[in-house]
């Protein structure tokens, strides 16, 4: 389970930034040629929102793995650690079922022959290419509801990656720093011996 883990969060990771960082280079690109040198790429818009789509698909993903989609936790808060264990695994197979049904009929929508048939209109590329993040995203937030049932079955921490989100490690950056400054001030005079004007 943990290589399994480690291939798909490099391949997440790496497919997510490289979709959304291509995107603003894209962008940037088409402003400058055409503020600068009067230059249009005209398919760099139809580009530029595939580009965004597809990371926000594997976006989706890698928020899963951090547990950092929206959820209300009313109920958990006034249960135990076994009765959260149960509604994290209700929660868990409530996703497992909607993601497996729309991910099942994305990937039927590729296969269909409309999708080979049909094309964009600027870049020519068939239907299915650009409707494929759909059920990559949704494959893979499957897989990762498994991994969280799986590990829950286990007693295990369902998401061990929740710690490394952005904003608690800049929180445990700045909780750090304020223990350093709550910390009492060495004062050099304490140190020198009595008569020490200095």
């Amino acid at each position: 389970m943990s290589t399994l883990d480690s291939i798909l969060r490099k391949v997440e990771n790496v497919l997510a930034a490289g979709s959304l960082g291509a995107a603003a280079f894209l962008a940037i690109l088409a402003v400058i040629l055409r503020t600068f040198f009067n230059e249009l790429i005209f398919w760099s818009e139809e580009a530029i929102i595939y580009l965004v789509i597809f990371s926000t698909f594997l976006g989706a993903v890698i928020t899963l793995r951090h547990n950092e989609h929206v959820n209300v936790d009313v109920i958990a808060t006034f249960l135990g650690d076994r009765g959260k264990k149960v509604m994290a695994a209700i929660a868990a197979v409530i996703t497992l079922v909607y993601v497996g049904a729309i991910g099942w009929f994305a990937w039927v929508l590729i296969f269909e022959p409309v999708s080979s048939d049909t094309v964009t209109p600027a870049l020519g590329l068939p239907l299915w290419v650009v409707t494929l993040p759909l059920p990559i995203g949704l494959t893979l937030m499957f897989v990762r509801t498994v991994q969280v049932l799986v590990r829950l079955a286990r007693g295990h921490d369902p998401y061990p990656q929740a710690a490394n989100s952005l904003l608690e490690a800049e929180g445990g950056v700045a909780l750090a720093q304020q223990q350093l400054d709550d910390e009492p001030r060495h004062d050099e005079r304490h140190d020198r011996p009595q008569g020490d004007t200095r």
